[in-house]
């Protein structure tokens, strides 16, 4: 049997903005694309951005923790997030493995002695382009099956800036030095993304729709109604993903329209953990 933790990224407030508009909160998400990936898994949740959070088992009762997004800055240095600092040092000492997307590589790059910052670059919306594998992540498990240069599903204005020590990039593009890593901390492994790679194309349509205004203000959609569109347009292709005009006009390939290959990271990292 497989025992699994997913460790919910967002402060009470997030959660209840996402569940709003998905019904579900990401930790619940996450966790529903780690039962199908791995059937023999059990997996709790558990929201350590709570004050009054506790774990519904002991760390080491645990094969592998999963951290989610968040809409937290690391950097702001908010009580929600320290509390997930201080837990994933915890990890970290006890060796469980982990992995994390957006908010999990940057709230394990912080634990591990590294530094987070708000991008220069500005905000990278719905696709990381050209994600391109560094030599060592090409023979990396953590993406076998991966092409060399990929796109991925991915939504964030932060960035790694400051590697901890014992830290192996394994991915990059234009946006991010740091798209993919592993670290090493403690007795512990970490491997994780700057994209996210449970995300499917209707979760993209809600975050675009529940981020709306913004993404007008920073270029990204001459207005509300070109937003609209485009999140139409992910959801009709999440629901059939033939339609060839779709993947045309949106600039995507298999990498992301095929769920096997776009939810690859978490696969291999599943495959890595020893079962009990």
């Amino acid at each position: 049997m497989l025992r699994l933790l997913v460790l919910e990224g967002n402060s009470l407030a997030g959660r209840r903005r996402w569940a709003e508009i998905t019904g579900h909160t990401p930790s619940e998400s996450y966790a529903d694309v780690l039962r199908a990936l791995a059937p023999d898994a059990v997996v709790d949740i558990a929201t350590p951005a709570d004050a009054d959070a506790r774990l519904p088992q002991p760390i080491d009762a645990y094969q592998g923790i999963v951290i989610t997004g968040s809409a937290l800055n690391i950097y702001q240095r908010e009580p929600e997030a320290l509390r997930q600092i201080e837990l994933v040092r915890t990890i970290f000492a006890q060796g469980v493995p982990m992995f994390g997307s957006c908010w999990g590589l940057q709230l394990a790059t912080v634990a591990a002695g590294g530094e987070v910052s708000l991008n220069p670059a500005g905000r990278e919306v719905a696709f990381a382009r050209k994600i391109a594998l560094t030599e060592a992540g090409r023979a990396h498990p953590m993406h076998a099956a991966r092409g060399e240069v990929f796109d991925a599903p991915a939504i964030h204005s932060d960035i790694v800036t400051t590697l901890p020590p014992d830290t192996t990039v394994t991915a990059r593009n234009a946006m991010s030095e740091v798209q993919a890593a592993e670290i090493r901390s403690g007795r512990g492994r970490f491997w994780g993304v700057q994209y996210h790679p449970e995300f499917s194309l209707q979760d993209l349509a809600w975050v675009i729709r529940r981020i709306g205004l913004p993404l007008v203000d920073e270029g990204f959609f001459g207005d509300l109604a070109e937003l609209e569109r485009y999140a139409a347009d992910l959801a009709t292709l999440h629901r059939d993903r033939t339609r060839r005009d779709l993947l045309w006009r949106l600039g995507l390939d298999q990498d992301v329209a095929n769920d096997t290959l776009r939810q690859a990271e978490i696969s291999n990292w599943l495959a890595s953990l020893e079962r009990r």
